[in-house]
């Protein structure tokens, strides 16, 4: 098994936020299409909301918004600790070189300009998602191994 097995996208939800409907419907057709469980947020507020009963394991978003930039979005989600470790890839016609910084300084993952390529895109979300899943796996042997050194100590 690849690294990349690890990730099942039947198992993955993925929140799409982006302001325009037409951009909403496209990647929600394509990552359907590839099997990924989608919700949709039509706004940085929105987005926003749909987190508090939402836990997402990936969120592409939009960097330019009219009620709340994405850089905002992204800001709120990074400073959240219930969120931060949840990736996110803007996706932007911006060519702002400034805008790809600021993004990444506020711990966006990745960036996609558009248009982008549909194999580009699902390559960029399998890996993104791939290194939280093995993320969470070295977390869960650390807790293993503390709690045997712990045990281990107490005898």
């Amino acid at each position: 098994m690849s690294n990349l097995d690890l990730v099942n996208p039947e198992e993955s939800v993925i929140l799409i936020v982006d302001d325009l409907k037409q951009n909403l419907k496209l990647l929600n057709i394509i990552l359907e299409s590839a099997h990924y469980q989608t919700s949709l947020a039509l706004s940085g507020k929105d987005a926003l909301e749909r987190l508090k009963v939402l836990n997402p394991d990936l969120i592409l978003l939009d960097l330019m918004m009219p009620d709340i930039s994405g850089l905002e979005v992204c800001r709120r989600i990074k400073s959240n600790p219930e969120y931060e470790d949840i990736p996110v890839i803007f996706l932007t016609a911006s060519v702002e070189e400034n805008h790809l910084i600021e993004a990444y300084s506020l711990g966006a993952n990745d960036y996609v300009n558009k248009p982008f390529r549909k194999p580009e895109l699902l390559a960029r979300i399998k890996t993104q998602l791939t290194l939280r899943k093995q993320s969470k796996l070295i977390q869960e042997l650390l807790e293993k191994i503390e709690s045997l050194q712990n045990s281990q100590h107490n005898k």
